[in-house]
């Protein structure tokens, strides 16, 4: 009966020192922390410890949004915790349990509103760029990576050296590594 307290971040600017300190009332036996997007449940760290989870164990989040902001993907992942004996706290739902009729309606509506609103942010986004182009070009977008910069984090990678480790000597983020190696 382990307690796992998860947090995460989208971009390296943030920090999850509020939600581990949100999270610490819990007495977690172990805290993992993630910088990276949350618009997939395939993030590295995540990964790992869904799959170190067994019955009886807990895993605590501050807010639905941590989990990810795809609907459908944090409710089946809310179902297999389920199916396989591991509780899952919300905190800022007042310890929701989501195994509970009223949990799981409340906890849907949630995670709903967790990928609106990441679809809000994705159009203000959107229209921001486009009024910047129409004012004369001003929007630059994200510097791209130098391809030597990509030769490098292969060979690194090839070398058996972790992503977090290459993503770390070569100074890029971890979702910035991932999204370049999955463009090729």
């Amino acid at each position: 009966m382990t307690i796992y307290a998860f947090a995460r971040v989208s971009v390296s600017h943030q920090n999850v020192d509020q939600q581990i300190a949100e999270l610490q009332k819990y007495n977690p036996d172990y805290c993992v922390t993630e910088t990276f997007t949350g618009t997939t449940l395939d993030r590295p760290k995540f990964t790992e410890l869904i799959s170190k989870l067994k019955s009886g164990d807990t895993l605590v989040v501050r807010e639905v949004s941590r989990l990810g902001r795809k609907t459908s993907e944090v409710l089946q992942l809310a179902e297999d915790l389920q199916d396989r004996g591991v509780k899952l706290i919300i905190d800022n739902l007042g310890q929701l349990d989501v195994t509970s009729h009223a949990g799981k309606l409340l906890f849907t509506m949630l995670s709903g509103l967790a990928e609106m609103e990441r679809e809000f942010m994705l159009e203000r986004q959107r229209i921001g760029i486009n009024r910047a182009k129409a004012e004369g070009g001003k929007y630059v977008g994200r510097k791209k990576l130098d391809p030597a910069v990509i030769k490098t984090a292969k060979s690194l990678l090839a070398s058996s050296m972790s992503k977090k480790a290459v993503a770390k000597q070569l100074k890029i983020g971890e979702s910035t590594l991932y999204k370049y190696l999955a463009m090729e």
